[in-house]
């Protein structure tokens, strides 16, 4: 087609066969921006484009490389691997391809990309914060958890009850008592599901001392954590007090452990938490865990000092606060 009947862009030279009433009518028209289909904000589409990174860099390709293999841009790749662009399934497909990753993995991003716009239950509108919504997100992704806490019983394995008494000393307001455990109770799912979680639980005897709700409900709190250690994929080590100083006085942390990405730390206080995943930062975690996992007893031997704490507590449950040289004392005998 020729040019010569267009308008000049600059609006002069050249003839026109438009009329000035053409020309208005135009320019007043709405311009059609072209469709660019943006990425959702969720944890899941940036897991995803984690995990295409990862895949890409085992491979041996740069972005560039990459990019010239499915017929895109480095910039396209770039914001794929940030999810930055929507990852459109016959993308993905095509960026494995690239990358040659075959078998169940394949298969597992497959239908993460399809399912990248299915609503999950932590993303149903139920008002959580952006930060929970990720850490439930990576809890559900991970193969493997372990929590290090020192003064409570983890969310993972906490009853009602507990919950309860938990939020009400935070000073939470009473309407939403009910949502945040029903929250609670729901992420314990993936402790028996069908492909469980393995979590591991290294606990400071302190929070065993720690009558939360009183005696009865710590009681029937510790029997719950013997209950939930009965699954295989379920380990609780207590770190006793005849350990002393430990590493895990340095603070409560999540270490998730995944599939193919690299481990993640999740830190947390009052009102705000933070992943960490550069290796440097995690390594440190990953070394007191195993420094944790010398110090404290046994498995077998952390089940029968819960067990003496609960029925310490059912045997005394006017007793606001525990001793652990009587729970340790019943042990002995």
């Amino acid at each position: 087609m020729s040019n010569e009947n267009l308008p000049h862009p600059r609006g002069g030279g050249g003839s026109s066969s438009l009329s000035v009433n053409d020309t208005i009518e135009r320019r007043s028209s709405p311009v059609v921006a072209p469709r660019v289909w943006a990425m959702p904000d969720t944890p899941r589409a940036r897991a995803l484009g984690k995990e295409l990174r990862v895949a890409r860099e085992q491979s041996g390709l740069t972005l560039r490389q990459l990019g010239d293999l499915i017929g895109c841009s480095e910039a396209k790749v770039s914001r794929m691997e940030t999810a930055r662009r929507r990852l459109a399934p016959n993308s993905v497909r095509a960026f494995l391809d690239a990358v040659d990753v075959r078998g169940a993995n394949r298969d597992r991003l497959l239908r993460l990309a399809y399912d990248i716009d299915e609503p999950v239950w932590w993303e149903s509108g139920i008002g959580l914060p952006t930060q929970l919504t990720e850490l439930i997100d990576a809890e559900n992704r991970a193969v493997s958890i372990t929590e290090v806490s020192e003064v409570l019983i983890p969310g993972l394995l906490q009853i009602p009850d507990y919950a309860r008494a938990l939020f009400a000393a935070t000073d939470v307001a009473v309407e939403q008592l009910d949502r945040l455990i029903a929250v609670r109770l729901s992420r314990q799912r993936i402790l028996n599901r069908a492909d469980p979680v393995r979590y591991l639980v290294l606990l400071d005897e302190a929070a065993l001392c720690r009558a939360v709700g009183g005696p009865a409900v710590m009681a029937a709190q510790l029997r719950a954590v013997l209950h939930a250690c009965e699954a295989s994929n379920v380990t609780v080590q207590v770190v006793p007090f005849s350990a002393g100083a430990h590493t895990g006085m340095d603070g409560p942390f999540l270490l998730l452990e995944f599939l193919r990405s690299r481990p993640v730390v999740h830190l947390e206080q009052r009102r705000c938490g933070a992943f960490l995943d550069d290796p440097e930062d995690v390594t440190p975690f990953q070394h007191a865990r195993s420094r944790l996992c010398r110090t404290a007893l046994s498995p077998n031997c952390s089940m029968e000092l819960v067990a003496a704490y609960a029925r310490r507590y059912e045997c005394w449950e006017g007793t606001a606060h525990g001793d652990g040289t009587l729970a340790e004392i019943e042990l002995q005998r």
